[in-house]
């Protein structure tokens, strides 16, 4: 029997990297998970795996920046599997934007993803929780503990995550809502999709990817292979996305009267490249 026997569970940010892996650990450990994001395909595949290995697994398309969405997202949970009692707040965006010369429209998705979604997120899963119990999950960063000249916006919306999340757990004690911060380190992701070209372009030669062959654009998803190189050949750089999922995992298979406020998960040491600032 799992950890999670007879636990429903809801991954936002479920279609890739992180997510997805959280998605899959919840699975494989009984939970019936809802998968929720924006690019169905890759969360339909994980859906049938978690399902072809006996467990119980939903599919929802939603943009977390959308009341009406989430809100239709765990009321679709209850009604299908008859309760939440994990909720991961998982979904992010970086924009690898500066202030200084920035693009306003990118701070608003960041600050709405980052902050509002994750609110929006745990103000669901309170309104089915209370009463009853259950463990809210925010991933937020290690960029919420520091400065980050090349990406304020984002450094800004962790830190407010991270606040977020420390006020939530206040108000929640008493209320058997156990509520924790998972602040991940550089994880080999998509998430860097977003870079400008040339700093993309040097992290996959600093791996030994050739971008032009690999085909690399910024702003597409990057091919799974090319994410499993990177963490292979960077083990003591770069986290993988599993190593985050196994966190969660942890976190939320503790004893009830186990409260785990944060868990700041990092690689070996640091991924140092010129010009480049990236928190390990």
């Amino acid at each position: 029997m799992g950890k999670l026997q007879d636990k429903v569970a809801i991954v936002t940010g479920a279609s890739s990297g992180i997510g997805l892996a959280i998605a899959k650990a919840l699975g494989r450990e009984g939970a019936a998970v809802v998968l929720a994001g924006r690019t169905q395909g890759p969360m339909e595949e994980a859906a049938n795996e978690i399902s072809s290995n006996s467990g119980r697994a939903a599919v929802h398309k939603v943009d977390v920046r959308d009341e009406q969405q989430m809100r239709k997202l765990v009321d679709d949970a209850v009604n299908e599997f008859g309760k939440l009692d994990v909720m991961v707040n998982n979904a992010g965006v970086n924009p690898f934007d500066n202030v200084l010369e920035g693009d306003v429209q990118k701070w608003r998705e960041t600050l709405e993803t980052n902050v509002i979604g994750l609110a929006l997120g745990c103000r669901e899963a309170y309104r089915v929780m209370q009463g009853k119990g259950g463990h809210i999950v925010n991933i937020t960063s290690v960029a919420a503990r520091y400065a980050e000249p090349d990406g304020p916006m984002y450094a800004a919306s962790k830190h407010a995550a991270g606040a977020l999340t420390e006020s939530l757990r206040v108000a929640l004690l008493g209320k058997n809502i156990r509520i924790t911060a998972v602040m991940p380190g550089a994880v080999a992701t998509s998430i860097v999709r977003n870079m400008p070209e040339e700093q993309l372009f040097a992290i996959g030669r600093m791996f030994g990817v050739d971008p032009e062959q690999a085909g690399l654009k910024p702003g597409e998803q990057l091919p799974q292979e090319i994410l499993d190189r990177v963490a292979t050949a960077a083990k003591n750089m770069v986290l993988r996305p599993e190593d985050v999922a196994e966190a969660v995992l942890y976190a939320v298979s503790q004893p009830e009267t186990v409260h785990l406020n944060e868990i700041m998960v990092r690689p070996a040491q640091p991924l140092q490249m010129p010009g480049m600032n990236l928190p390990a």
